[in-house]
């Protein structure tokens, strides 16, 4: 594991399981779903999990149950921010709990449906049990990392094995999302209604946080386009961040954070990749677009961008077209590639977006991430020990939005 580090594991061993150390709801939960799973004279051992400055909003535990022969391997989510950033990001526990007790679900009905194969399906993590008790929101899903699955390393760029099957999966979540809305219309809009993921900042304060991490850009690019930089970031704002995720030509319920650290990765012996998208609170409608962006910008670098960029982008059509034909949708009808090209350009501003505002606390180096707790906002997230990765990441981006056009 690259960024998953396992703190001093908790262990109880009882016939009958009490918890006293984690938090209560957390506690009944786990006593629900052993009930579930009919373990009755268990051992229960749970180990809290260091992200390493790869996830903010939850405490993470890694959870066994054993009774005789059986064994349970659990991955839990707790909610770990207070009242300001809960003000700041609302919604995030309510998006993610849909996600995984209904979202999936639809989806899994769909493939159904429309007899998708084993092998094109798109399956998220087993939910076992949830709490969404507002202050108490916890999840309980199958624990991916014993089935093999490990998180990328957040300060590598992505390999091109990687990346295809990486957009290959977001082809598969956007295909589903558009015959989501084919297929129930009234349903879909009235989600998408509801998935609105924004930051909400009193507007002084959200002056201040554009202009602290604008600036720290600027001080760390090259001499040479430190104006254009500066130029074209003087008057950007958080209604200008929002409307680069907002699409004319077809709506998906998008991810919104499709980046590495968000996906869960397992390496098979006969070379296959296997790819499982997780932290699903950041959904909401918008371009399809966005969410390829957003996983190349965040998750490469200049010299990956140069070699595969085109490539990449052509492999995620080709995907997201078959996508739709096992849904018995048709991409001409539906998001044709003259549609996908024309959004791709409009759009490729955001990917600029992304590495200034983003590639900060992705970068961080783990002893510099900022902490998980309760007193957490988001002005956290600027970040003011930025790593030389960050710079050299950076500057990669401006180099390629310089010989683009988009600077200039």
């Amino acid at each position: 594991m690259q960024c998953l580090r396992l703190a001093k594991s908790i262990r109880f061993i009882s016939t009958k399981p009490k918890i006293h150390t984690v938090e209560s709801h957390f506690s009944d939960l786990l006593k629900r779903i052993a009930g579930e799973q009919k373990f009755v004279n268990y051992d229960l051992k749970i180990d809290p999990v260091s992200t390493g400055g790869a996830h903010y909003t939850s405490k993470l535990y890694r959870v066994r149950l054993t009774e005789q022969e059986r064994v349970l391997h659990l991955f839990a989510k707790v909610a770990a921010i207070g009242e300001k950033m809960r003000s700041q990001a609302p919604r995030i526990y309510e998006t993610e709990h849909f996600a995984y007790t209904k979202l999936a679900k639809i989806y899994e009905e769909l493939q159904e449906e429309h007899k998708v194969e084993d092998e094109y399906k798109l399956l998220f993590p087993k939910l076992y049990g949830a709490h969404p008790k507002e202050h108490e929101e916890t999840l309980v899903l199958e624990d991916l990392m014993m089935a093999g699955y490990e998180s990328y390393n957040r300060f590598k760029s992505v390999t091109w094995h990687y990346s295809q099957r990486a957009v290959e999966e977001l082809a598969k979540m956007h295909a589903l999302s558009f015959s989501y809305a084919k297929c129930r219309p009234d349903d879909f809009k009235q989600v998408v209604g509801k998935l609105k993921f924004e930051y909400k900042l009193d507007q002084n304060d959200m002056k201040t946080y554009y202009s602290r991490i604008i600036s720290r850009a600027v001080d760390v690019v090259q001499d040479k386009h430190k104006a254009l930089v500066a130029d074209y970031f003087k008057d950007f704002d958080q209604d200008d961040f929002k409307a680069l995720y907002k699409t004319s030509r077809g709506v998906v319920i998008g991810h919104s954070d499709y980046r590495p650290n968000n996906l869960m990765i397992r390496y098979q012996r006969t070379g296959k990749v296997d790819i499982k998208i997780v932290d699903l609170q950041t959904l909401q409608g918008g371009s399809p677009v966005t969410d390829l962006l957003y996983f190349i910008f965040t998750g490469s670098d200049e010299q990956f961008r140069a070699q595969y960029y085109e490539k990449l982008i052509d492999h995620y059509y080709q995907e997201l077209s078959a996508a739709l034909k096992r849904l018995h949708l048709n991409p001409d009808q539906i998001y044709s590639r003259q549609n996908f090209d024309e959004e791709l350009k409009e759009k490729l501003p955001f990917g600029l977006a992304l590495a200034v505002f983003t590639l900060p606390v992705i970068t961080v180096d783990t002893d510099k991430a900022p902490k998980v707790n309760e007193s957490m906002e988001i002005t956290d997230f600027s970040v003011s020990n930025t790593s030389e990765l960050y710079k050299e990441r950076l500057n990669g981006v401006i180099n390629d939005y310089v010989r683009w056009g988009v600077l200039k």
